[in-house]
């Protein structure tokens, strides 16, 4: 038996000769890498005012005249008729007035013609003459003219307007 016990001895000495000749043993693989997720993205602390608009523009401030075109002749206009009703600054004597507004009124149908004309108040100044005036063309011919000034806005009667016209001769 000692010889058994000789021979287990002597295979435990042979290889751990072996064993420390071979080396240290190389490192355990490491596991697979386990993918982290990703931090979710940082919250502001304050939220960042939004970038200014510009403002829209604003439109002019409008006025309105209103009134009625008419004459005293005793006779129809034609479908092919236009009105056309206009403001003009004539504060200047001898030069050529300033048209501030105009309308166009096809096909008006019979006398009295109403009208609403729509200007820029903007461009109406206090001590300044304005006047309002009409016209009726048919088929390109001036038919009906204003003979007289009607003033207007400054210093005139703030009423509905009656616009006598004349017949062109």
């Amino acid at each position: 038996m000692k010889a058994a016990r000789l021979v287990a001895f002597a295979a435990v000495v042979v290889a751990a000769a072996f064993a420390s000749c071979a080396g240290p043993k190389p490192p355990a693989p490491a596991p697979p890498a386990t993918p982290t997720p990703e931090a979710p993205p940082a919250i502001p602390t304050a939220i960042p005012a939004p970038e200014p608009r510009p403002a829209p523009p604003v439109p002019p401030p409008t006025g309105f005249l209103n009134g009625i075109v008419t004459y005293t002749q005793r006779m129809a206009l034609t479908p092919q008729a236009e009105v056309q009703v206009e403001l003009r600054d004539v504060s200047a004597q001898d030069a050529a007035s300033t048209l501030i507004a105009k309308q166009l009124i096809a096909t008006p149908g019979q006398v009295p013609i109403p009208f609403s004309l729509e200007y820029d108040a903007t461009k109406i100044r206090g001590g300044r003459t304005y006047a309002i005036s009409a016209r009726i063309v048919d088929r390109g011919q001036l038919q009906f003219i204003t003979d007289a000034r009607i003033p207007v806005l400054t210093g005139a009667a703030q009423g509905p307007i009656e616009i006598v016209v004349v017949p062109v001769r």
